[in-house]
């Protein structure tokens, strides 16, 4: 499955699924642009990434360490701006092969844009050699 559109249906906002379209296609300015200038967002267990330059930093990284990122929506639940999306994401190695792994992100939503992005994820199966 490639793109933010999953096999079964999930009600996401049209911001969610077009700011995850951005994501898999690895644009790392489109992305960004989702961004608040001074927000915050943390992968897994790694330090939080703050401001604009700190987060295109480790979009860079996790963007060129990939030949491709898809994500499926599994569920999407909203309550004021904060917003949880569980996905299963593949990301397509440069082995070639591609590794699923379940995933949950915490996204605070003002204005638009995203203050926090918090994404927990184990991406120890992926980067098993």
């Amino acid at each position: 499955m490639t793109g933010a559109t999953a096999a079964r249906a999930v009600a996401a906002p049209a911001w969610l699924t077009r700011f995850y379209e951005k994501v898999d296609a690895l644009d790392t300015e489109g992305v960004l642009a989702g961004f608040a200038p001074d927000a915050t967002m943390r992968y897994g267990s790694g330090d939080p990434m703050p401001g604009h330059d700190g987060i295109r930093a480790g979009l860079t990284f996790l963007f060129t360490s990939y030949r491709r990122i898809g994500h499926e929506f599994r569920g999407v639940w909203q309550s004021g701006s904060t917003v949880l999306l569980e996905a299963t994401v593949t990301y397509g190695r440069p082995d070639g092969r591609e590794v699923s792994v379940p995933a949950l992100t915490v996204i605070d939503h003002r204005d638009g844009v995203i203050d926090d992005m918090r994404i927990y994820i184990d991406p120890t199966p992926v980067q098993a050699g």
